[in-house]
């Protein structure tokens, strides 16, 4: 029989509408091994579970205390401004190149005729693409720095938005670091060595007592949610979890506490995890006094403030103190540096070199280095050794022109790295080689007879040192912007190295042909 290609069979559903006991037996669903089902379940240790519901409000009664700064202006207090924008915040750091262009060209008219050539005025050493208005536009800057003699006031620069004061200058030209201090009643928090940067609860030392407990009790109330993280067991018992993240696959060890507490924390009773914000504002020293939380079925329970451990706690106080601080999520960062300088101590030298590489946005190339000299023509004839000898200097390895001297002092029984100059012997006269121009190599603090910059033997870490400044963008908490300078430190994986030798005295030979 020959086969038949249009004959298809098709599957088609039973329809049960006429069929009532298989839809009653549909929706029972019954089963068939329910001692399975009670084996798993002790397997999983359910059967050891108790009666309890999940939480669903927390009341926490604290005690807060805000954190001042130098003064109650929004841009020193820490309870609007991140606290990073204020402890890094330099002197005349308002001033960019778009105010300064702005402020001259508006104050130009109220500067003298006569004044307004001067080249003291006018903007200069700017780097590309602004090179274009060097020695054709006033310096708003220049102006404000001389307006005393040019017979301009405060007010005439406020109708620009001058800052009424310079913000203060918390870095530290010795240590190469920030150092601030804010007060929390009668609690003293210092951020020491602050090396620029997110400034957060861990960034500060507490000292002095315990403000007191708030009268009347202050409660603060908060919904708790589940903790959600990848490979987090869902919290229904058939649902099949996302194998993105393996926390079974993380190695224990004894000596790595985090993954210890991870496995733990994921293997036991990992659905059952809730998290309950702390609704204080930004800018306080929080105590908590009590945490009660009250769950679906109505039941409270009260906890009592942690004593032994806490992962949020601050240096100098107790574990249920906490440290609320505004910080800036994304900050926006200068694509560019304005300066750059590199720290390291060579050991062979025994000196400490500071290499300028960016000085106001302007990247420096060293100088080409002079031609090589001649080599000495072979002397003939008969050397004549009468009379006292004669020397003259050659220096066994030239200093770059960016690279500059701290040499090691004693003073006033106080070690520290002292700046130097360098000359070049070979000339006459002897004059020494310009000093550095950046602002991280300078003290503004020092007096005329002071070393120019002195650094501290632990300021520079033995791989090195890179510093950077650069303008940093943020906002407020009031949603307003905030503009300010960084100074930041990183660690070099090795410190540079000049390679410097001894030098020579070469004897000068008398020949007789």
């Amino acid at each position: 029989m020959p086969y038949r290609f249009d004959l298809h069979v098709r599957l088609e559903a039973v329809h049960t509408m006429h069929d009532l006991q298989a839809v009653r037996d549909a929706v029972r669903a019954e089963v068939h091994d329910p001692v399975w089902f009670l084996g798993r379940q002790w397997q999983l240790g359910e059967h050891r579970g108790a009666d309890a519901a999940s939480p669903a409000l927390v009341r926490a009664t604290v005690t807060e205390t805000p954190v001042t700064g130098r003064s109650n202006k929004p841009d020193e207090n820490p309870r609007v401004t991140p606290a990073e924008a204020i402890i890094e915040s330099e002197p005349e750091q308002w001033w960019t190149i778009g105010r300064r262009v702005r402020v001259g060209r508006a104050l130009r008219s109220a500067v003298p005729a006569a004044r307004r050539g001067d080249p003291s005025l006018q903007l200069t050493g700017l780097a590309a693409p602004y090179d274009g208005l060097n020695g054709r536009v006033l310096d708003g800057l220049a102006l404000y720095r001389a307006r005393t003699s040019l017979g301009l006031t405060k007010v005439q620069f406020r109708a620009q938005g001058v800052p009424a004061a310079e913000p203060a200058d918390d870095w530290q030209p010795a240590e190469l670091a920030y150092s601030a201090t804010f007060t929390a009643g009668p609690t003293t928090l210092e951020v020491p060595r602050h090396d620029g940067g997110d400034v957060d609860w861990y960034s500060a030392t507490a000292s002095g007592p315990n403000p007191p407990a708030a009268s009347p009790p202050l409660v603060r109330t908060s919904y708790p949610t589940r903790v959600a993280y990848d490979g987090a067991p869902h919290p229904r018992w058939w649902q099949v979890e996302d194998v993105r993240y393996d926390p079974g696959a993380v190695a224990p060890h004894r000596t790595r506490l985090a993954s210890l507490l991870l496995v733990h924390l994921t293997a036991s009773h990992g659905d059952d995890w809730f998290t309950a914000p702390l609704l204080s504002p930004t800018g306080t020293l929080v105590a908590v006094d009590e945490v009660q939380v009250e769950d679906v079925m109505g039941l409270t329970t009260s906890k009592l403030p942690i004593a032994d451990w806490s992962f949020f706690r601050v240096s100098g106080r107790a574990a249920a103190e906490l440290l609320v601080l505004p910080t800036v999520a994304n900050p926006l960062t200068g694509t560019s540096a304005l300066d750059e300088v590199l720290l390291g101590v060579d050991e062979d030298a025994n000196i400490l070199w500071a290499i300028e590489r960016r000085v106001d946005g302007i990247e420096l190339v060293e100088p080409d280095e002079p031609a090589a000299p001649t080599p000495a023509v072979p002397l003939t004839g008969q050397v004549v050794v009468t009379g006292s000898p004669r020397y003259r200097y050659v220096p066994a390895t030239n200093v770059p022109r960016l690279w500059h001297p701290y040499v090691s002092s004693d003073a006033g029984n106080v070690r520290r790295f002292v700046q130097g100059r360098v000359a070049d012997l070979n000339l006459r006269p002897v004059v020494p080689r310009p000093g550095p121009t950046s602002r991280l190599l300078r003290d503004a603090a020092a007096g005329p007879a002071d070393p120019a910059h002195q650094i501290g033997p632990g300021a520079v870490p033995r791989t090195g040192l890179r510093i950077e400044r650069r303008h940093v963008l943020g906002r407020r908490v009031d949603g307003h912007p905030v503009l300010w300078v960084q100074r930041r430190r990183t660690p070099m994986f090795a410190p540079p190295a000049s390679a410097l030798r001894f030098d020579l005295l070469d004897e000068v030979l008398e020949v007789r042909t």
